[in-house]
């Protein structure tokens, strides 16, 4: 994880490619909403989490970009490491990418949407690093899968949006709540679903890269 970030802080590619992907997502969607929805919340949640999705693929296949384009992935995996730590590693690499694409994602929403910056922002907090903890960790087991195929990159949505399906649907409950000043006790069933779709794709991620990766 200290190599990618070190990578990262030196180039700035994964970064600014994420920060301009929601950018682009959420112009597009406002376009497309029109006028008469710039300050609807459900519009907006929809829209925040539409622009994580797609920063989230793209994270986690900058994640394993340099491992699979050089072959370094081999030796890591003839090294004493153990894969659940590989598949940690590169699993808070890549939330840290997503995390950084959602501030600017955020932002960008209050602007875009003419929202306020108010306590709601800080109600959207947890729902967000619980959506992006558990989109980060399916998208990184799956980049890994797909890295292995001809034209993976355009197989990894394909996978990760219909399996991520229902916490995305939870998640956007939950923001455009929290957007609308609910209370978290409102949120609670949305949430207790996003946990455990945490937990399920964090749990399966740790016990399956070694396998996904062992053909490498």
């Amino acid at each position: 994880m200290r190599k990618d970030l070190r990578l990262e802080l030196r180039s700035g590619e994964s970064t600014l490619a994420l920060l301009a992907l929601s950018m682009l997502v959420l112009v597009v969607l406002v376009f497309a909403l029109g006028a008469a929805r710039m300050r609807s919340v459900d519009a907006a949640a929809g829209a925040l989490w539409v622009a994580m999705v797609f920063a989230g693929m793209l994270g986690a296949n900058r994640a394993l970009l340099a491992e699979r384009d050089n072959g370094a992935i081999r030796g890591l995996l003839l090294s004493p490491l153990d894969p659940s730590t590989l598949y940690a590693a590169k699993l808070c690499a890549a939330l840290i990418f997503m995390a950084v694409a959602e501030v600017g994602a955020v932002i960008l929403m209050v602007l875009f949407f003419n929202l306020d910056f108010d306590a709601s922002m800080a109600r959207l907090a947890p729902i967000l690093v619980l959506g992006a903890i558990g989109f980060s960790a399916l998208a990184t087991l799956l980049s890994a899968i797909t890295g292995r195929t001809r034209g993976g990159d355009m197989l990894l949505p394909i996978l990760a949006v219909p399996i991520f399906v229902p916490a995305l649907i939870a998640g956007v409950k939950a923001s455009a709540a929290a957007l609308a000043g609910a209370p978290f006790e409102s949120m609670g069933d949305w949430l207790k679903i996003m946990i455990a779709f945490d937990v399920l794709f964090v749990t399966a991620g740790y016990l399956l890269f070694e396998h996904v990766v062992g053909g490498e």
